[in-house]
């Protein structure tokens, strides 16, 4: 008879913290694969674009293992930031300080601009939880579900990407780039899948791969396609090929209750969440780099 072992509060603390960390990375070396300076300044890394002021690419952020950063290197980070010709801005994941951070970022006069909720999957479990298996189920007659594997597809892609037509479902904190989707796919940097019904695109998922963590950073399905279970389709779809490709942890943000049910009933876990403080007048005017103008870019 097997021995159950107590969970290890200490452990798993140890072990969500890691996670986050994980998650943190992944994020840092995509926004510079996106063409985002980063820069060690005191107690903070400060990631600046030379040529688009797309929130999501200039920001500061607390360095990697610490636990705690002061108003005063906070202060310094965000002069840095300015003297880039950047707006005040700071984001960290939210499980790696205290909540007395946020009150640190209220004193500067920064307020509360955005907050995406993590989804985390992870075979093999968390923190003594244990993950379900994939169970995929038969496609629906007429749908078809294939991987991107050339320019023509690529093409489709970003067509239903753009498509007033179709509802996004996760913009996330990765923003989208028109440019070297392909040799992404090639080298195994990204994963782009595409929905048909009947042999027209109906629907896209985009996985984006560092080391060993993958990120669902977009979904979008046809407007009158938008049900859970087509949502469930593309997020199984996205997570299999993750796994496949080598993922041992896979993220996606938790845009909405109806994502992050569909993302629990595969195994998903509700992890925490990725907060941007920001200047107020910048939220007044809106610039909050959740519109389609500010995620996709052309070169």
């Amino acid at each position: 008879m097997g021995v159950v072992m107590e969970s290890d509060p200490a452990s798993n603390e140890r072990e969500s913290k890691h996670i986050l960390r994980q998650i943190q990375d992944h994020l840092g070396e995509m926004h510079v694969k996106l063409g985002a300076l980063r820069e060690s300044v005191g107690m903070v890394d400060v990631f600046h674009h030379p040529s688009t002021n797309t929130p999501m690419l200039n920001y500061i952020t607390p360095r990697k293992n610490t636990a705690w950063v002061s108003g005063s290197y906070l202060q310094q980070g965000l002069t840095h930031l300015s003297q880039q010709d950047r707006l005040p801005r700071v984001e960290y994941i939210e499980g790696l300080y205290p909540p007395a951070f946020a009150r640190t970022l209220r004193d500067l006069g920064l307020e509360l601009e955005r907050e995406t909720l993590i989804m985390v999957y992870k075979p093999g479990g968390i923190a003594g939880h244990p993950t379900p298996m994939l169970v995929e189920h038969p496609l629906p007659d007429g749908i078809v579900i294939r991987q991107v594997t050339d320019q023509e597809g690529i093409g489709q892609w970003w067509y239903v990407w753009r498509n007033g037509h179709f509802d996004v479902l996760s913009l996330g904190v990765e923003p989208l780039f028109v440019g070297q989707d392909m040799q992404a796919n090639w080298t195994g940097k990204q994963l782009d899948y595409i929905m048909y019904r009947g042999g027209f695109p109906v629907g896209v998922a985009r996985v984006s791969f560092h080391n060993e963590t993958a990120h669902i950073l977009a979904m979008a399905l046809l407007k009158e396609m938008r049900t859970p279970a087509m949502i469930q389709l593309l997020q199984m779809a996205a997570v299999k090929g993750a796994l496949e490709r080598g993922a041992k942890l896979v993220f996606a943000p938790g845009e909405n209750e109806a994502e992050r049910r569909m993302a629990r009933e595969l195994g998903f876990m509700d992890f925490g969440s990725i907060v941007c403080y920001a200047a107020p007048d910048e939220i007044a005017r809106g610039n909050h780099g959740n519109n389609m103008e500010l995620s996709i870019l052309a070169f």
